[in-house]
Order: structure tokens, then sequence, then C-alpha cells
């Protein structure tokens, strides 16, 4: 019961650091919605730094579901499959943050999707918005070959 008391540990710490990087993500959307390149950077460092965390936290759940198997004499043991047949008293405890965290991961995934998209939005419109000023894209040095009208890069007429 040791090991179930120390994974239930693990899996609130990641239920805790999930909450923390969806908290972090919506605020990195509305940073961008925003234009406010500082904080969205700002953002991407604390996400960073939670996703260090994460892969320590991970670390730890994966070492302790193989301590749990090596006790009982298992092997390709889930949380699932712990809670129904090993967790004894704290079965329930045991689903309900499993649930939790399958229901935060989802909602980090979507976030993040959300953000891909929202950036890549904005990424397109600023392209556009060069290519209409005759700046040079992305991948290209001095005169922009995309453009028929003979308009060149911002570098080639500053200099």
């Amino acid at each position: 019961m040791e090991n179930i008391k120390a994974l239930l540990e693990i899996m609130d710490s990641q239920k805790k650091l999930y909450n923390e990087m969806l908290s972090v993500l919506q605020e990195e959307k509305e940073a961008a919605i925003r234009w406010d390149s500082a904080r969205t950077n700002e953002l991407a460092k604390t996400k960073d730094t939670l996703t260090y965390k994460e892969k320590f936290i991970n670390e730890a759940f994966v070492n302790c579901i193989k301590k749990i198997e090596k006790e009982h004499g298992l092997e390709g043991l889930r949380v699932e499959i712990i809670a129904r047949e090993l967790a004894g008293e704290h079965s329930t405890e045991l689903m309900a943050v499993r649930n939790e965290l399958v229901s935060l991961t989802k909602k980090v995934n979507d976030a993040n999707t959300s953000l891909k998209i929202l950036f890549k939005t904005n990424m397109t419109m600023i392209e556009g918005l060069f290519q209409k000023l005759g700046v040079a894209g992305r991948n290209t040095y001095g005169i922009s070959k995309q453009f028929n009208t003979g308009k060149t890069s911002t570098i080639c007429q500053t200099g």
C-alpha cells in the first residue's frame, strides 16, 4: 500500500502541474490575441519550466508503477488496473484522480491545439502583410522573387 500512496501523491502533483499548464496556456492565448510579444515570451519560458517539471514527475510516476509491478510480480500495469485490482481502500480515490488527469490532459491538449492555430493564423497574417508591403518573405534574402511588379525588399531599399 505504501507504493500506491506514493502513486497517489505523484498523480496529485501531476494534477497540480497540468492545472498550472492549462492556466499558462490560457494566459498565452490572451497574450497572443492582444499581440503582447513580451508576455508571450515570458509565458513560453514558464511553459518550458513546467515541461521540465513534467518530465521529472512522469519519471517518478513510471518508477512507481514499476515498483508496484515488482511488488506484485506483474507487468504492464496501468492505473486503471491498479485501482481495480490492487489499490484496496485507495481504489476510489485512485480512479477519481486518474479520471481528473485524463480530463485535464485533454483540456491541455485542446488549449495547446487552439494556441497553435492562433499562432499559425497570426503568422499567416504577418506574412500576407509583408507580401503586400513588398518585404521579402521567409527563407529569402534581398529581392523577393514572388513579385512580378519589381518591388524589392526593405533591406534592398534601405541598404
